[in-house]
């Protein structure tokens, strides 16, 4: 009995020992896959921030080689410049004819000059138009309507290449100002946030101008410029006029012409009274100062008349002379 005993009690034992074995295994491997799990996160969120920092920083000093690469599935940037000299028989009323039809198409007048019609010259105006892009050949084709055009002269650009440029360098200091601001919030000494204040207000100043750049240069695409050169006739009609068809009317004539007599006469007058003051002036001082130089010259002897000789006419005789003796 005793053998038969002792035989299960080692058996238990074994079993016993097995068991907690196998506890300790997987216990140790649990704990192994949750330290694994555990930093699994933290690596990934490293690594996402690294990419981060690379994606801007490569965004950042490589954006003129991106800005150089060919948009696919992009429209070409182009802009548009021209001029036009129209001919027409009243330069006035053309003029305000050509602003309206480029107000209709939902254009501007930027400069706007004219010159009236003289005898001498004729009468001109000059227009810097601005019409969006897709109007620019109904515009001109309806110029046909107001008058002739003698000389169209139209250039295009394409822009695509410096309008990608600048979009990359926008991004580019878009994400460099967002990085300068994070790094803003996190500093915590004086140096530190000096320094960022300092990056961050440079790098926004960068991205301003940028910006107004690519504005001006997106204004340029959708609204081309046309300078509009409007000339008249050579010279202006003479005017004709009647001559007095009665009394009245001859009256009338005589009068004005009585008037503009008289007003020429007194215009002469005002332009000699200067000068004739101005001589009159000159005279009468040479004649005072003959006068005063005579009242100054000493006076000389008064000559003598010559004594008169009396005359003694020869006595009359009655008859002929008689011989002495």
């Amino acid at each position: 009995m005793t053998t038969s005993t002792a035989r299960p009690t080692h058996r238990t034992g074994a079993v016993l020992a097995g068991a907690a074995l196998l506890v300790a295994l997987l216990a140790g491997c649990s704990a192994s896959d949750d330290a694994g799990s555990a930093s699994e996160p933290a690596s990934v969120a490293g690594g996402a921030d690294s990419a981060a920092d690379g994606v801007a920083a490569s965004t950042e000093e490589g954006g003129d080689q991106a800005s150089t690469l060919p948009a696919s599935g992009e429209e070409r940037q182009v802009v548009q410049t021209g001029d036009l000299d129209l001919r027409v028989k009243d330069a006035r009323t053309a003029t305000d004819a050509v602003v309206t039809r480029v107000e209709a198409a939902g254009g501007r007048v930027d400069d706007r000059s004219e010159q009236a019609t003289t005898e001498d010259s004729a009468g001109s105006a000059t227009l810097v138009v601005r019409i969006p892009a897709d109007q620019v050949t109904p515009v001109i084709d309806g110029l046909d309507a107001i008058g002739t055009v003698d000389r169209i002269d139209l250039k295009s650009t394409d822009v695509t290449g410096a309008a990608q440029d600048l979009d990359a360098r926008i991004h580019a200091l878009e994400v460099s100002v967002d990085r300068m601001d994070a790094l803003l919030a996190k500093a915590t000494t004086s140096k530190d946030i000096i320094d960022a204040e300092s990056a961050l207000t440079e790098r926004q100043s960068n991205l301003e101008q940028l910006q107004a750049e690519r504005n001006r240069l997106a204004d340029q695409v959708s609204l081309s410029t046309l300078t509009v050169n409007v000339y008249g006739p050579d010279v202006a009609p003479p005017v004709e006029t009647e001559g007095p068809t009665s009394f009245l009317d001859g009256i009338g004539v005589g009068w004005d012409a009585f008037l503009s007599s008289a007003k020429a006469v007194l215009v002469v007058a005002g332009v000699l009274l200067p000068w004739l003051a101005f001589g009159g002036a000159i005279a009468a001082g040479i004649v005072a100062l003959v006068r005063w130089n005579r009242r100054r010259r000493p006076a000389g002897p008064v000559a003598q008349p010559a004594p008169m000789r009396a005359y003694v006419a020869p006595a009359e005789q009655d008859g002929p002379p008689r011989a002495d003796g």
